[in-house]
């Protein structure tokens, strides 16, 4: 960091409280810890961030953050040191139903891929639980069930496993019974496109014209009449329209629920 802040006083006095790992690389593919930047979808050089043993990032990457400063470092271990507290507190009296359910939302909301949705849904309705933290979990709910679905198949596909085809079957599979539910993330969410592609594909595969219509929509009105993948779409949406007689063809991609 500029200015040298790692070398300075206040520097060394605070990194006592946690361990500290610099990465000092290249952005190269062979450098083993940059699968660290795509694993918490870190976009810059640099990035800090507060890990904690299981690898779940704490603090550091919305907003961006840097601790460039005493006060700065000071204001993200605070963040991170209450964490601990409750995490201290939760072991230490396992009977507080209350400090239980807080500790489960706040880690939850954290990292929504790794959520237990049945922990998170039971966790907002133990009486005195923060409104705030009840109310932040009704937003990210929908995202979090979407992750524990596409993550598996993103992972697999990544790692070129075996068994990614079949993942992938689950994921739109998933995704579509999700849209067909009424559990719609908002098109403002990251990750809505991955979302709308997989839920286009498990309508293809259920023979549901217009559902993958309603997608195909709403994904030209998203992403422009120029998108790379638009012609495509529309080309497996006739050819499911014809093998199977469902609608006519001239209004495919026109509705709108």
């Amino acid at each position: 960091m500029e200015g040298g802040p790692l070398l300075s006083d206040w520097w060394v006095d605070e990194s006592k409280k946690f361990v500290a790992y610099l990465n000092i690389s290249a952005q190269l593919e062979d450098k083993p810890d940059q699968k660290l930047m795509r694993e918490y979808d870190l976009r810059g050089f640099p990035s800090f961030v507060f890990l904690d043993d299981s690898g779940l990032l704490l603090f550091g990457k919305e907003p961006y953050w840097r601790p460039d400063s005493a006060l700065a470092l000071g204001q993200g271990l605070a963040q991170v040191g209450e964490l601990f507290e409750l995490r201290k507190l939760v072991q230490q009296n396992p009977g507080d139903e209350i400090a239980r359910a807080r500790l489960t939302l706040i880690e939850g909301l954290l990292d929504p891929s790794r959520a237990d949705l049945e922990k998170m849904d039971a966790a907002v309705k133990i009486a005195g639980v923060p409104e705030e933290l009840v109310e932040e979990w009704a937003m990210t709910r929908i995202e979090a069930k979407f992750l524990s679905i596409f993550e598996p198949y993103r992972s697999a596909f990544q790692k070129k496993s075996a068994d990614r085809d079949a993942k992938k079957t689950a994921a739109i599979e998933g995704c579509y019974r999700m849209w067909v539910a009424g559990e719609k993330l908002a098109s403002s969410s990251n990750t809505f496109r991955p979302f709308l592609v997989l839920t286009f594909d498990g309508a293809l595969l259920a023979e549901d014209a217009k559902v993958a219509g309603n997608c195909l929509a709403m994904y030209e009105t998203l992403f422009g009449s120029h998108d790379r993948f638009l012609k495509g779409m529309k080309t497996r949406l006739e050819k499911m329209v014809i093998s199977t007689g469902k609608v006519e063809v001239g209004s495919i991609g026109g509705g709108r629920e």
